[in-house]
């Protein structure tokens, strides 16, 4: 126990870092001479037993009291230190005290102003998918009407229209000062039209390619639907046996922007006539360019494109232009029994005659179609016949046959015979002379349109064709400086170089060029002079 000693004095108050050093080497000393004495001890004491096991804890007691006051020391000399170093910050604090409030003040002023005046300022800028739409005030006025934004446009549009606001919105800090902040109301305007919004739709495809792209797969039925209704014949006499695509038609589910969904209506269009075929418009009678542009509606100058190496303005009957035709972009199958009434041509029977002159012919009985009830298997494509299977016929009308009379009686010299016959055995209605403060060349006989001309003497055609204010002209030499003129005609039947006879009917009356009305405006000319017709015939 004397080892110990130093114990009580490190408990004292003022106990020195050297005295607690020197008292730690002691304690150091003080075990390793116990380690030495205590086995000798422990030899005498293991005769005695229970003596040696009390002399080995008291010893252990004993090191634990010198470590605990060790402790108690430390804490008690750095409780010391930290009173004293607070008691020095109270002393200045207190002789300062008014320097430093000042300041505290000034800085928290400072800094709410600070923080107000960013607050006030700072608002977000809300993207959709990279795309800026506008500044709000508070993330949450977009993400609140996201759920309420989507069922809108998918009731709209009848589609599922999703908007994640982890992956479809995105925010930045922006500086809003002098900027327009979006309300919620117009937030939703924003998302709502915006074409880019993303969009669960279905595509309708052919054979692997997307024709269209519509809201759902109840609307690409229905298109399918109305695509069928627009060449299927709903009739009691007809009876469909198959009814398909000649394509592969697939409905696919289809991630898509809502700009590229097409309504229905759209989509039925698109389909219907988004195709593109060359075709052949044959030249008809009476066809002029504009009117072939305006009957299939194009311009001429597309009509010029598809056409290079044709010369448009000199067109003939049965000339072949080629224009595009719109066609659909898939193909209707149908295979029908039909049941349809159907014209019998009627047949043209000639016969002679010699009341007329040889070259000509006249109508003696026009014909007229028959009439016969067939039913056939149809297979059409797009509602064109493709093949015909006839199952039976029913002649219902019988046809009647066209009567054309044949002139044997021979014609008369086809040059002039220096006498006249009136071209309309008609009376005159205007005659030569000063008419409305000019000089009429001529005479006039009024008559139906399509009236026939007949020449007023034998002789050759020298014009056939349109002849200035005239319209329709022909005129005739018949030798001698003697010329005829037939104007405004409806059609000519005669071309330049012909040879004709008197009485020959070589046009028909009509109202074209400078006139008031139909009629066949007749001159003669001798010498290159007009003439009163009126004195010869």
């Amino acid at each position: 126990m004397a080892k110990f000693k130093f114990i009580k004095k490190m408990k004292e108050k003022d106990i020195s870092k050297q005295d607690v050093s020197k008292g730690i080497w002691n304690i150091a000393a003080g075990f390793i001479e116990f380690l030495d004495d205590g086995f000798g001890e422990i030899e005498e004491i293991s005769k005695a037993g229970c003596q040696a096991g009390i002399f080995v804890g008291a010893k252990i007691i004993d090191i634990l009291d010198a470590i605990g006051a060790i402790s108690d020391w430390f804490f008690a000399k750095t409780a010391v230190t930290v009173g004293r170093r607070w008691h020095d910050v109270q002393v200045n604090i207190n002789k300062h005290k008014k320097f430093i409030l000042k300041n505290i003040a000034i800085l928290g002023l400072g800094s709410l102003f600070l923080v107000g005046v960013f607050s006030w300022a700072t608002d977000y800028e809300y993207s959709y998918r990279g795309r800026a739409l506008g500044i709000v005030e508070e993330q949450r006025d977009v993400i609140e009407i996201l759920e309420m934004t989507s069922e809108e446009l998918s009731k709209e549009y009848g589609t599922n229209i999703v908007l994640d606001p982890k992956t479809d919105i995105t925010f930045r800090p922006v500086t809003s000062y002098g900027k327009e902040i979006d309300s919620q109301d117009k937030v939703l305007e924003k998302l709502t039209y915006m074409g880019e919004l993303n969009a669960q739709a279905c595509a309708i495809k052919a054979d692997g390619k997307i024709l269209v792209v519509v809201e759902n797969e109840k609307i690409a039925e229905q298109v399918l639907q109305d695509i069928k209704d627009i060449f299927i014949t709903d009739s009691d006499s007809v009876e469909y046996e198959y009814i398909g695509f000649a394509e592969e038609i697939k409905l696919e589910g289809y991630s898509t922007t809502l700009k590229n969904i097409s309504s229905r209506k759209a989509a039925v269009d698109k389909i219907r006539s988004g195709g593109q075929q060359s075709t052949d418009y044959i030249v008809e009678k009476g066809d002029t360019v504009y009117g072939i542009c305006q009957k299939l509606g194009v311009s001429v100058e597309e009509l010029e494109a598809l056409n290079p190496n044709l010369n448009l303005s000199l067109i003939h009957i049965g000339d072949a232009i080629t224009v595009q035709r719109e066609i659909p972009l898939i193909t209707l199958e149908t295979v029908e029994v039909a049941t349809y009434a159907e014209s019998i041509p009627y047949e043209t029977v000639y016969q002679n005659s010699s009341y007329y002159y040889e070259g000509e012919q006249a109508v003696s009985r026009n014909g007229s179609n028959g009439k016969a009830s067939v039913t056939a298997r149809l297979t059409k494509r797009n509602g064109e016949v493709v093949d015909r299977e006839e199952i039976s016929r029913e002649v219902i009308v019988q046809p009647v046959d066209k009567i054309v009379l044949k002139g044997t009686k021979q014609a008369p010299p086809k040059k002039g015979t220096g006498s006249f016959i009136r071209p309309v055995n008609v009376g005159i209605y205007s005659g030569y002379g000063w008419r409305w403060g000019r000089m009429h060349d001529g005479i006039d006989l009024a008559a139906s349109t399509g009236t026939p001309i007949k020449a007023s003497d034998g002789g050759t055609v020298v014009h056939s064709g349109w002849y200035y204010g005239y319209g329709y002209t022909v005129i005739i030499d018949h030798g001698g400086g003697v010329k005829t003129l037939y104007g405004h005609n409806s059609a000519n039947y005669v071309s330049v170089g012909e040879k004709v006879f008197q009485g020959q009917v070589i046009a028909a009356v009509g109202n074209t060029g400078n006139s008031t009305g139909p009629h066949c405006h007749f001159e003669i000319m001798m010498n290159g002079r007009n003439v009163n017709p009126s004195l010869y015939v």
